[in-house]
């Protein structure tokens, strides 16, 4: 009997679920669609099936596509890499009835194994915590839900404290950190100073938002502030992910996988983090890390395509303006350069490198042109 009375409990929850009138659906952490209810069917799969493996939260949102809706971020990635629902997310299913979409996401019963979506159709007017895209890599470019947002703010007080809450992104940053950086005469009106500041970032970044309304994008918590990851897409976190992404296929033996991931990554990398603040301390530890990882993802991409030196070539070219003054870097690159037969190119760069070592270490290149170019002559004639 009490089996009996389980699966017709089951059997009930099975049918609450498909007659619904909310949409809702079930992913994996991979973001493959385990379950989904008929309101859901009826949305994103008309005369087909949404259960199972036949799609993924991408194939429905066009997330990780790098020119789709979130800018090849994932939605289950960032909702169970930050354990945070997201809430009333705006976004475009193409091939719905309805194409604006309000979509909700949580992990589900709290573990990381599995998100739970709702969609509902979004009016114009409807509020919700849409995206707000940062990008960071050569410099501060900011874009709201309805396009860039420009203005002197980003080179002034309100723009240094995105930035500032930007290095702090994987923590609360208090609100008397905020002050010492970018406050340091304030004295004892440092904190009312930062809240003030806090106030005008908000409204820079949220001008349609109500008054005493909450803010999508820029958190309280615990005497100080952090963004809302789940609605902020930080080009400098999936940079990273592309390269570990890559990095981990690289190690497995995939390298076609490893070369699409890195180079995705390497499109992100236009340059230095925050390069438009040269001279912020609290920016520079980010800064160097950052550099240190597009560094590596240069080196592994010149290392794929070593068989091929006219592919290679221009991953050792941007990777010697990484590292400029690097033995080793350089003399791959003039190595290459060689192979190539662009002996003055090679030439050229080779005392222009000697000049800036000596300038700046007073030292000369642990080799010497002649060498590489001996060794290349000697590897053609074996």
């Amino acid at each position: 009997m009490p089996d009996a009375i389980a699966r017709t409990a089951s059997q009930s929850t099975v049918d609450v679920f498909d007659l619904l009138p909310q949409a809702l659906m079930v992913c994996d952490r991979r973001g493959r669609i385990v379950a989904a209810n008929a309101r859901l069917r009826q949305i994103v799969a008309p005369g087909g099936t949404a259960d199972g493996m036949a799609m993924t939260c991408c194939s429905v949102f066009g997330c990780a596509h790098p020119d789709g809706p979130l800018s090849g971020s994932c939605l289950t990635a960032v909702t169970l890499d930050t354990g945070q629902s997201v809430r009333e997310l705006r976004l475009q299913i193409p091939f719905a009835r309805s194409s604006r979409y309000l979509v909700t996401a949580a992990p589900l019963n709290g573990d990381s194994s599995h998100v739970v979506y709702e969609l509902r159709p979004a009016s114009c007017s409807a509020p919700v915590g849409s995206l707000l895209r940062i990008r960071t890599l050569g410099g501060l470019r900011v874009e709201g839900p309805e396009g860039p947002l420009s203005g002197e703010w980003l080179e002034q007080r309100p723009g240094q404290l995105l930035r500032f809450l930007v290095c702090e992104r994987h923590r609360v940053a208090p609100a008397d950190a905020i002050a010492e950086a970018l406050l340091p005469h304030a004295c004892h009106a440092a904190v009312s100073n930062v809240r003030y500041l806090v106030h005008t970032l908000r409204t820079r970044l949220e001008p349609a938002r109500s008054r005493r309304g909450a803010s999508s994008f820029v958190l309280s918590r615990r005497g100080g502030y952090i963004l809302e990851r789940a609605h902020v897409w930080i080009d400098a976190d999936h940079f990273e992910r592309w390269v570990d992404e890559g990095m981990a296929a690289l190690g497995a033996g995939d390298c076609a996988r490893a070369a699409d991931r890195l180079r995705r990554a390497i499109a992100l990398y236009t340059g230095d983090f925050l390069a438009d603040e040269p001279y912020a301390e609290w920016a520079l530890a980010e800064r160097d890390r950052l550099h240190a990882v597009a560094a590596r993802a240069l080196r592994a991409l010149a290392d794929l395509h070593v068989d091929d030196p006219a592919v290679a070539i221009g991953y050792l070219e941007r990777l010697a303006e990484v590292d400029p003054l690097d033995d080793d870097v350089q003399r791959d690159l003039l190595t290459t350069w060689l192979r190539l037969g662009r002996k003055s190119r090679a030439a050229r760069h080779y005392q222009s490198f000697r000049v800036r070592l000596m300038r700046e270490f007073g030292e000369r290149p642990n080799f010497e042109l002649s060498h590489l170019a001996a060794a290349g002559s000697s590897r053609e004639r074996a």
